[in-house]
């Protein structure tokens, strides 16, 4: 035990002291930073205190009043401004575009007689036809000022008026056998987690199980693994070393954690959380829990096979090759937990979930965004857990076996003999 925790304490030492983990930690928490408060600096940025303006050629008439009027009471950072009427369609055109060519507006509306609908038919001209939430501002609008005017058509009283323009109240709950249910506030919260999940978990195993596999063949190349291989057996240098890379990758998240945390704390992103339905209190606890045992899980499942594949090989430059199977793995869950985020429940996501490389991601999934049972939840556990204890001991037969094979891989069969003779002996 005490060699083992030598080999983890030196493992995790020698890394996070080092220059490169270091700057790598803080240029990504500076990237999480900015990428936090990217929606509040572009939206400061952007505002600069002058409305956006929307010309309209033609005569002002009922809409273009009431339209002016929706853009002033819904605060939409748009100002309806009129450019005159050239008395044609053609010099109204000409008339529009030497406004815009002159940059006195963002765009401009020409207005044309739709009998069958009752309301003018509006067309939206601008330099960029790209401006989604312009237009769908536009298109809001245009439906609301449609609205009013048929109302008043009707001769509604403003009571009446109120009362049919009142927004609808509609609450999502998620239903749950003999709960209560999730609310759409946990339920975005649960979207968040996992995707947080999906996302470390593709990243660290891809970062960090490449290390392992890096970090052996690199010993073994320099010929250390035939000192190291006398004083500490092979099963404790793969662990330690999978151990100390592992609180390696927990203190890296630990950071990423709390700087995202801090970035959300800050007022401006609150307002914008609040803003998105979503409460930091429905946070569930429940829900972490089963985050970080999925992690874990999901963690020592791949770095066992990183290590056994990374102890075939003999030079640094054979490692990303080798490593391309298990890479498919995790690329293959990862795509998978993707496609599940939309649909949860399908038959696929659903026996995915029990296939051990992918039962970390897809099962975490289906507990965040659906509702399975708990027996569902300890056989996808179970499973996985069997399987990593499985791959942990045929990683250290491999390991133990391939540390001291050199030259070109060894192909199965030779492997297989190399293990038998290593058994009998």
């Amino acid at each position: 035990m005490n060699k083992l925790m030598t080999v983890i304490r030196f493992t995790f030492l020698s890394r996070v002291q080092t220059k490169s983990f270091v700057v790598t930690t803080l240029i990504f928490a500076v990237v999480l930073s900015v990428m936090i408060n990217l929606p509040a600096m572009i939206s400061k940025f952007s505002s600069s205190g002058e409305q956006t303006k929307i010309g309209f050629v033609g005569q002002e008439t009922e809409v273009t009043r009431a339209l002016a009027g929706y853009f002033d009471r819904q605060e939409t950072g748009l100002l309806l401004v009129p450019l005159g009427d050239a008395g044609s369609k053609e010099a109204n055109a000409k008339l529009g575009k030497e406004k815009l060519e002159a940059k006195e507006v963002k765009g401009y509306l020409e207005w044309s007689e739709d009998a069958a609908a009752g309301f003018p038919k509006a067309t939206y001209y601008a330099k960029s036809s790209m401006d989604s939430s312009l237009t769908a501002k536009l298109r809001n609008g245009l439906q609301s000022v449609k609205a009013e005017i048929v109302v008043k058509d009707l001769g509604l009283t403003a009571e009446q008026r109120a009362k049919l323009n009142a927004p609808v109240s509609l609450q999502s709950v998620q239903v749950h056998e003999g709960t209560s249910g999730k609310t759409e506030s946990q339920m975005k919260m649960a979207y968040v987690l996992v995707y947080a999940l999906l996302f470390l978990l593709y990243m660290t195993v891809i970062g960090y199980g490449n290390m392992v596999a890096t970090e052996i063949t690199a010993e073994k190349s320099s010929r250390v693994m035939e000192v190291l291989i006398t004083s500490v057996a092979p099963l404790k240098q793969m662990f330690g070393k999978i151990i100390g890379i592992c609180l390696l990758g927990l203190v890296q998240i630990t950071v990423f954690i709390v700087v995202s945390a801090a970035n959300m704390l800050i007022p401006q992103n609150l307002d914008k959380i609040k803003g998105l339905n979503i409460d930091l209190s429905d946070m569930q606890f429940s829900l972490l829990g089963f985050f970080i045992v999925f992690y874990l899980l999901g963690y020592f499942i791949y770095a066992t096979m990183f290590a056994a594949v990374g102890s075939l090989v003999s030079r640094t430059e054979e490692v990303g090759q080798a490593i391309m199977p298990v890479m498919f793995l995790i690329i293959g869950g990862f795509m998978i937990a993707i496609f599940g985020l939309q649909n949860p429940t399908a038959p696929f996501i659903v026996a995915m979930s029990y296939v051990p490389f992918f039962s970390p991601l897809i099962m975490f999934l289906r507990i965040g965004m659906s509702d399975p049972g708990w027996w569902e939840i300890a056989i996808s556990i179970a499973v996985t857990t069997a399987t990593m204890l499985a791959l942990s001991w045929l990683a250290a037969k491999i390991y133990r076996v391939g540390v001291l094979m050199y030259g070109k891989r060894p192909s199965f069969k030779e492997l297989r003999k190399a293990m038998k003779a290593l058994k009998v002996n």
